[in-house]
Parts: structure tokens; sequence; C-alpha cells
């Protein structure tokens, strides 16, 4: 659904919460929120010991997402 319906990239994986500490500065992302939307942006920071992530999402500006949240992060 994510994937037709909110024009996520098709080469896009999915990274759970739990694996967020293995994206890097300036990683493409493609974030669905439930609470906002779905939008796409680069990783800016990335807390090592959290499931913390701060993204820069394109036109809007940056945005910290946590791994309680209802969201989905897909990278390229």
């Amino acid at each position: 659904m994510t994937n037709s319906i909110l024009n996520r990239p098709a080469d896009y994986r999915h990274v759970p919460a739990s694996a967020w500490a293995e994206l890097s500065t300036g990683d493409p992302v493609w974030i669905y929120d439930v609470a906002w939307g779905a939008g796409k942006g680069r990783v800016d920071d990335v807390s090592k010991h959290q499931e913390l992530l701060w993204v820069i999402l394109e036109p809007t500006g940056r945005k910290l997402i946590c791994g309680t949240d209802d969201v989905e992060v897909w990278a390229a």
C-alpha cells in the first residue's frame, strides 16, 4: 500500500527502528508517518544508542523521528 499510494521509491528497503544506527549522514530515505504523511529526504544525524533519527525532508526541513512513533523508514 505505502509503495503505490504514497510514491515510495521501489528500490528502497525498509529499515526498522532497531537498525537505524546502521544509517549514515546523507543517506537518502523515505519516511511514512501516520501523523503527518510521507516524504523524501536525507539522514542528518543518527543516535547510535537510541532509536532516534534526524532527517532533512524535502522541502519542509529537519525533523526528529523516534522509533516509538508510528513511522516507517525506508532507505536506498
